[in-house]
């Protein structure tokens, strides 16, 4: 699972700033459900895998930096970036990770 302190680590977020620490922690929840969703998979703390933590952490990321809906900035991707897409097709189809 990841902490509110290596989230905020990934989005560079100094520690001593609180102020969306909760919107963090939401983030890492609904992260956290999505790629169990998606995938079937769960990331116990046996199998802690740095690539579940990453497609996480990407995720939190991605809805951390684009809060709206839509953006009507041309060019602006609100899609789901390609590397979180291809490490959720791998958690869902590698036997090292339990179903749930």
């Amino acid at each position: 699972m990841v902490t509110l302190e290596q989230a905020k680590n990934y989005l560079k977020i100094d520690s001593d700033i609180t102020d969306d620490d909760n919107l963090v922690t939401s983030l890492i929840n609904a992260a956290g459900d999505y790629v169990k969703r998606t995938t079937g998979k769960i990331n116990t703390n046996a199998n802690s895998s740095q690539l579940y933590d990453l497609c996480v952490k990407m995720l939190v990321a991605h809805w951390y930096e684009n809060r709206a809906a839509y953006s009507s900035k041309p060019g602006a991707i609100n899609d789901i970036p390609h590397t979180v897409t291809a490490l959720l097709i791998h958690i869902a189809q590698c036997a090292a990770y339990p179903e749930e």
